[in-house]
């Protein structure tokens, strides 16, 4: 079906529903970033397939918010169909509330759809609060209008040794139980988002593209667990090891029936902004309160990590640095052949990662961009046939990350291909200095994110360029590797950096047509000082590839920033070597060499 008679024939159905507008987020009923085709509803009307975006659609028109990652790929897609580009954040672009008060001129008898199974609760209060028209909660529409839609499926769950996790799931459950004083069996965790399920039933599942989690809810009480999920999925070891814990699995499609028996009378915690509208509905409002935890309860425990799961991602950004530095020689060697395109650049990476036995898959959908195809910050191929040729010629951008049973990696590096211009070589210089900066960071305990971010933005905006994503995500380990709920970014996160949290460092610069630079470690917060003025940390960096110098301008870059670089060279050549070939370590040699 096209996207024109996919839209008429949705119109037909909110006209008989008796509503003016349907708001289509990219969501599943997880609030994971990465969802089953089954809730690709979004990108079925629009055509659009980024990862993050909302769909808006009326009688009459058809509109289409995303943020700057996608600016140019959805335009691209978004061609020859009469949905509009709503550029998000940007200056003069209006919010969804706003537009739908505006189209209505403010008219308080429109009403607006929504899937209640796939709207938060954060999300429903919000557009309550600021829409002038009405929300009006539907069920899911589209099973009569996608005649092609695919069913949700359940794929095998595994088991994530404690060697690996660090923790019991009752070590987990106790500490839960004490930060929100679940003091006897008539308070219960709902939790909804299957990374946090994962990691505190140290779990590990497939249903889910790059993400390593099972579909599932879970109810946490005092001294037990629920995990409604799919029973014929968990392996032996996992069923075994869930009973120990004192973990017992239902039926995934009985979780809504479960809330609907609770007493009134039963504490019923829930983070609102990962948790549905359903879920609401089924639990009743009575002694419905929020997560008080900034970002969720689990999802803050999970963000510290312990010593077992920081040394397993060490040995994670080792096993992958070793990876890309068979990649990096394999493009120096094989550059002038014309053999080379994206396509088989990302796949020969992941070829190399499966020389190691503990490799479990990507991370995300490699991003392997030449030139101007980088300057669409999250741009990828699915095949050869619309790959660009890479030739030695300005920039190659390649941004690919791995899980492995033990962590989970995310790096970037632009390498040169050619002589470069003065700007492209200053541009390249300040997005490394950004880096760089905030590597060298040490800040006192309870700042935040964006307290710091100004460091790796910085150098760029100081010429009058900037890039419009954040700066650092957290990463999870062999989880999600795009985690909360700390973040480096402008917009302000309440959530201090604590030690154990792990996060990328990924300023960029992108100019439109013709190249995109970003450079891209992960970082560790560690404890660094503790004087009678405060307590201090810094961070420690885990990514262990090396870094093109081809392209710097060593007086832009400064005499603190080269002593770092060269610094971080020496590491990368001592961690690496023991594990390459001569051959290898003479060309690593020469590409880790002091500037």
């Amino acid at each position: 079906m096209d996207r024109a008679t996919a839209l008429k024939d949705l119109r037909a159905c909110l006209k008989t529903i008796g509503v003016d507008a349907m708001i289509i987020p990219s969501n599943d009923c997880h609030f994971g970033e990465y969802v089953q085709n089954y809730f690709c509803v979004r990108a079925w009307l629009s055509g659009f397939d980024g990862s993050a975006g909302t769909l808006v659609v009326t009688a009459d028109k058809a509109l289409l918010w995303t943020d700057s990652r996608y600016f140019i790929q959805a335009a691209d897609q978004l061609k020859g169909s009469e949905i509009e580009l709503m550029k998000m954040r940007m200056e003069g672009t209006p919010t969804v509330e706003e537009w739908l008060n505006t189209h209505f001129r403010g008219d308080s008898s429109f009403r607006v759809a929504i899937d209640g199974s796939i709207f938060s609760i954060e999300e429903y209060n919000t557009l309550s609060s600021k829409l002038s028209g009405s929300v009006v909660v539907i069920d899911d529409p589209f099973n009569k209008i996608w005649k092609e839609r695919e069913p949700i499926h359940f794929g095998h769950i595994d088991l994530l040794d404690e060697r690996y996790s660090g923790e019991s799931v009752i070590s987990k459950r106790q500490r839960i139980a004490e930060a929100l004083q679940m003091e006897d069996e008539n308070t219960v965790y709902i939790l909804s988002k299957c990374d946090d399920i994962m990691y505190l039933c140290n779990l590990r599942g497939c249903d889910v593209d790059y993400n390593p989690v099972a579909l599932s809810y879970a109810v946490v009480r005092k001294d037990f667990i629920i995990i409604f999920g799919n029973e014929t999925s968990f392996s032996a070891q996992a069923h075994e090891y869930l009973a120990y814990q004192s973990i017992a699995i239902l039926p995934y499609n009985t979780f809504f029936g479960y809330l609907e028996q609770l007493s009134p009378d039963v504490r019923k915690i829930v983070k609102y902004d990962s948790t549905s509208v359903k879920v609401r509905e089924s639990a009743g409002n009575i002694n419905l309160v929020e997560d008080p935890t900034p970002g969720g309860t689990v999802s803050y425990l999970k963000s510290i990590k312990n010593d077992t799961e920081t040394d397993g991602f060490k040995e994670a950004f080792l096993m992958d640095g070793i990876a890309w530095c068979k990649l990096l020689k394999y493009i120096d060697d094989n550059i002038e052949t014309g053999t080379l395109n994206e396509y088989n650049v990302a796949r020969q990476l992941i070829e190399y990662r499966k020389q190691c036995i503990d490799y479990r898959g990507e991370s995300f959908e490699p991003i392997v961009a030449m030139n101007a195809n980088a300057a669409s910050a999250h741009y990828s191929v699915s095949n050869a046939q619309d790959a660009a040729k890479i030739i030695p010629e300005g920039f190659l951008l390649m941004d690919t990350g791995a899980h492995y049973l033990f962590g989970t990696t995310d790096t970037t590096r632009t390498v040169s291909l050619s002589p470069l211009s003065q700007v492209q070589m200053d541009d390249y210089t300040l997005v490394l200095k950004g880096m760089i900066q905030l590597s060298m960071a040490v800040f006192p305990k309870g700042t935040r994110g964006s307290q710091l971010d100004i460091l790796a933005r910085g150098p760029i905006m100081n010429k009058g360029k900037m890039y419009f994503h954040g700066t650092g995500h957290g990463i999870g380990h062999y989880l999600c590797v795009h985690e909360g709920p700390q973040s480096i970014r402008m917009e302000y996160n309440p959530v201090t950096l604590e030690p154990g949290m792990i996060q990328s460092n990924e300023p960029a610069v992108y100019v439109e047509g013709k190249y995109g630079i970003r450079t891209e470690n992960v970082i560790l917060v560690t404890s660094y000082r503790k004087n009678d003025v405060n307590t201090f940390y810094n961070f420690e960096t885990l990514t262990l590839v090396p870094i093109d110098t081809k392209c710097i301008n060593k007086d832009l870059l400064g005499e603190s920033c080269i002593e770092w670089l060269n610094d971080y060279h020496r590491q990368v050549f001592d961690s690496l070597s023991p594990y390459l070939s001569d051959e290898e370590n003479v060309w690593l040699s020469q590409k880790t060499a002091a500037i």
